[in-house]
């Protein structure tokens, strides 16, 4: 079973936007740490050099990429001869096809006995997915190994582009929306032989010599291409009102313009399965600690209907947890830039993999006193210090002006450098955190605005 793609994590100020994405996760080269980042390179070309044959059409199996911070789509295109680059903005069409026609997809990460390629992207058209299942099931859970599965319109633009310029080893790929993987009905298995009998029995046609690797489900399914499209053209649109171009699904000039465009990571509004977007209603518990390395640990509080979350920080991506992994939905951090005032989003989607839970904060990225506010509950907000001076004895906390009472301690002088308030009415508030010495003299206040959803 393959977890999701790795997170993008911010760039560093010394090496101009440069990350190291490992297919366990995500390295910063930090300042000054060139050395690192050439052992990282080294290891990642030992690592492709032994990986198994059948790299296909994307080009490769290495485990390293490099990619900056603000990555477009036709950006990626120059980048590594992967196309998990444009992952995020892949799940995001999947979450709007969804909408047009609910449960048209499935993820096949989650079948035993698939096991996917790091390119692999892990859905396909239900019946396409069901049938996979039952091939698996016909050899007694044997293990399937999928090399390329749905192709997404952001990836085949990828491979479309490696091949007008001769890069990746693309030595022949479609258009975008003109390709039998873009259908979501398309496998490729290195260990075509062995499994012909069983796919075939359950629908899977293959293609024979020609492409010996390639099965087409044909016992059900329909065109995807131009759902795909058109998936595209209302995210583009959701995300531009001013720039709007026609939902026709038909892939032209205008939808080519802005696919190059469009954010590698996702756009900052996702899919939507009504006229506007989607409001989570369910209210999570957002949480998190700074370790003595300066890294952070990051933990969500999520009602039974969340089986997994996305955190995000200032609306970039930086980890995904499911409950499978954990009922705290855990994730581990670095940041590289030090700066107050960060907005904190963790998003829960539910087992349709429809947005439903939303958790907030405001973090203070430093390694001196930080000011927090972290969403506890439904309306209920804890707001405090982290790592405040030892001369620190007590704080206050005011909201517009109005001061708070403590739900902790019962008592608006905090000794525990935070105070817990429900709050009746959301918004923008602003919140002053008065500091006070053991002798009830005043040290100094921290201002933050923030708002309360």
């Amino acid at each position: 079973m393959r977890a999701d793609p790795p997170v993008v994590a911010k760039p560093s100020p010394h090496l101009e936007g440069v990350v190291v994405r490992l297919s366990g996760g995500t390295m910063i080269a930090q300042r000054g740490d060139v050395n690192r980042l050439r052992t990282l390179l080294v290891l990642s070309l030992l690592t492709a050099c032994a990986a198994p044959s059948g790299a296909g059409e994307e080009g490769g199996h290495g485990d390293l990429e490099i990619i900056s911070e603000g990555l477009t789509v036709g950006g990626a295109a120059g980048a590594r001869c992967s196309t998990t680059s444009v992952a995020p903005l892949s799940e995001q069409l999947i979450q709007e096809v969804q909408c047009l026609e609910p449960g048209r997809m499935r993820r096949i990460d989650e079948i035993s006995g698939v096991s996917l390629s790091d390119a692999t992207f892990p859905f396909l058209q239900t019946p396409a997915a069901d049938a996979l299942e039952r091939a698996v099931q016909r050899r007694g859970g044997r293990r399937i190994y999928l090399n390329s599965g749905l192709r997404t319109l952001p990836a085949q633009y990828l491979l479309y582009q490696w091949y007008r310029r001769g890069r990746c080893g693309i030595s022949l790929a479609a258009r975008p929306g003109r390709s039998n993987h873009e259908s979501g009905l398309a496998i490729d298995i290195d260990d075509n032989g062995s499994w012909r009998s069983a796919l075939g029995a359950e629908g899977f046609n293959w293609l024979g010599s020609r492409d010996p690797v390639h099965f087409d489900f044909v016992r059900g399914g329909t065109d995807l291409r131009r759902l795909s499209v058109l998936a595209f053209q209302r995210l583009w649109n959701r995300n531009h009102p001013e720039d709007r171009i026609a939902e026709d699904g038909d892939y032209g000039p205008q939808t080519e313009s802005r696919l190059s465009r469009a954010p590698a990571e996702g756009f900052r509004v996702g899919a939507s399965c009504g006229g506007e977007p989607e409001a989570p209603t369910e209210p999570m518990a957002v949480d998190w600690e700074r370790r003595s390395d300066g890294t952070y640990d990051f933990r969500a509080e999520a009602p039974a209907s969340i089986s997994r979350v996305v955190y995000a920080i200032d609306g970039y991506v930086i980890g995904r947890a499911s409950r499978d992994e954990g009922d705290d939905f855990h994730i581990h951090y670095e940041f590289n830039f030090h700066t107050d005032e960060r907005l904190v989003e963790v998003t829960g989607y539910d087992a349709a993999d429809r947005p439903v839970g939303l958790g907030l904060g405001l973090i203070d990225v430093t390694e001196d006193t930080a000011v927090f506010i972290k969403q506890m509950g439904p309306g209920l907000y804890e707001i405090g210090l982290e790592r405040p001076p030892e001369a620190v004895a007590a704080i206050e906390v005011r909201a517009d002006g109005f001061l708070l009472r403590d739900g902790v301690s019962g008592s608006s002088w905090s000794t525990r450098h935070a105070v817990r308030s429900s709050f009746e009415s959301l918004g923008e508030r602003r919140f002053e955190i008065a500091t006070y010495n053991a002798d009830g003299s005043h040290r100094g206040t921290l201002r933050r605005t923030f708002v309360l959803r």
